[in-house]
């Protein structure tokens, strides 16, 4: 019988791995609490007492009750865990906290305008047409790389680098508020619309150069043009 000690030591030492699953202690807890509820003139007592008194029939349960333990930890877990106080605990998935707010990557220029022209082979960009004098904001954060007046072409103008990949450009500012090399965020007012250059009102033209490429802005603005 030296193979059921061994059987039984090495489940004894898995019930007791802090690792080992909490609904196989939860089972032996309530099998503990059952016998102590049964009391010594509980019914049920003296049906167990033949098993304390003969060490083959404990050896039986014993090696019984460890299978049981050991295929109820591998087949599955309880309904029910248990608590350092033997109470239950309902099974709760715990899953990592998740922010649900992501800052801002890219923003309108404008508070409100109207597409009066929109991105087409022979028009490389958007005007957005607003009153004279809005503020006009950089679409994502980034540095100034380029600033030019004149009175004509994109008249007023100022280029902003976002990062390695995308340049934003906007041009027919009646003034401009940010100077080369400056660092710009999404509150930084670049300039104020206006209609100078080649223009036939205030409005703001807008471009957005993806690795040098002009793409069309509408889509990363989240807008459509027809």
């Amino acid at each position: 019988m030296d193979w059921t000690h061994k059987v039984l030591k090495r489940a004894e030492r898995w019930l007791g791995h802090p690792t080992s699953p909490l609904p196989v202690k939860e089972l032996a807890w309530r099998v503990i609490n059952w016998v102590i509820k049964c009391g010594a003139s509980n019914p049920i007592s003296f049906a167990l007492r033949p098993i304390a008194m003969s060490s083959k029939l404990r050896m039986a349960v014993g090696i019984n009750l460890a299978v049981l333990a050991v295929s109820i930890g591998f087949l599955g877990p309880l309904p029910t865990m248990a608590d350092n106080s033997g109470g239950q605990l309902s099974l709760i998935t715990l899953q990592p906290e998740i922010s649900l707010s992501t800052p801002t990557a890219v923003q309108l220029p404008l508070v409100s305008f109207y597409v009066s022209q929109g991105f087409w082979t022979w028009h490389s960009g958007v005007d957005m047409a607003t009153d004279s004098g809005e503020p006009i904001r950089p679409i994502m954060t980034g540095v100034v790389t380029k600033v030019e007046k004149n009175w004509f072409g994109y008249g007023n103008m100022v280029i902003v680098k976002h990062n390695h990949e995308y340049e934003s450009l906007y041009a027919h500012m009646s003034k401009i508020l940010v100077t080369e090399g400056q660092e710009v965020f999404f509150d930084t007012v670049l300039g104020l619309v206006g209609t100078t250059g080649r223009s036939t009102g205030p409005h703001l033209h807008l471009e957005i150069y993806e690795n040098g490429k002009i793409i069309n802005p509408a889509p990363i603005l989240g807008f459509e043009t027809k």
